[in-house]
């Protein structure tokens, strides 16, 4: 009868635990940029462009921004493509993120090349849900297709924690079913 009651304790002891725990939903916003036509770039020329994750219907809406959403990591996956002009293979692009340490030249011998995130980029988005991005031709013409940001981080939204009182009545019940079932036994 003791294994019974110390079984019903513990189910009931894990069942208020599960209740009474709110986590935050792992969760990944993203924002597509496509330049229709594309965007031709020659000698020094660059583009800017912003990426803005707070619109749609799960934007991302930041503790500085009043809500409760974290990124702790992103990536801009980027396609150039080359003109097939004069320097046929020779263009390099340089691409400006936030911080140093995600800038980079672009592979053109891939559709498409990945660029990190660095801490300056993850301040501008947690306080913003926006992040600048900047291609500069270093060398050549080129166009500028599109560019997309994945942000990955914790969407705060989560279920409601009961109160005290709530979680005392749960275990009462519990306890007393317990009783009731013990009482039925003999």
């Amino acid at each position: 009868m003791k294994k019974k009651l110390l079984a019903g304790l513990a189910v009931g002891m894990m069942m208020g635990a599960m209740v009474g725990t709110a986590n935050a939903a792992p969760m990944t916003w993203t924002d597509n940029i496509t330049l229709d036509p594309s965007q031709k770039l020659t000698w020094g020329q660059s583009l800017t462009f912003n990426h803005d994750i707070t619109d749609g219907v799960d934007g991302f809406n930041g503790i500085l921004m009043g809500g409760n959403d974290i990124i702790t990591d992103y990536s801009i996956l980027l396609s150039l493509h080359d003109d097939g002009g004069l320097f046929d293979g020779w263009e390099i692009a340089w691409v400006d993120t936030p911080g140093v340490i995600a800038d980079g030249f672009y592979n053109f011998t891939a559709s498409s090349d990945t660029f990190g995130w660095s801490l300056a980029g993850l301040v501008d988005l947690n306080t913003a849900g926006m992040l600048d991005i900047t291609v500069t031709s270093i060398l050549g013409d080129f166009y500028v297709d599109s560019s997309v940001l994945t942000a990955n981080g914790n969407n705060g939204c989560s279920a409601p924690v009961p109160e005290p009182a709530t979680m005392l009545l749960f275990g009462t019940g519990l306890a007393g079913l317990i009783g009731a079932g013990r009482r039925q036994k003999k």
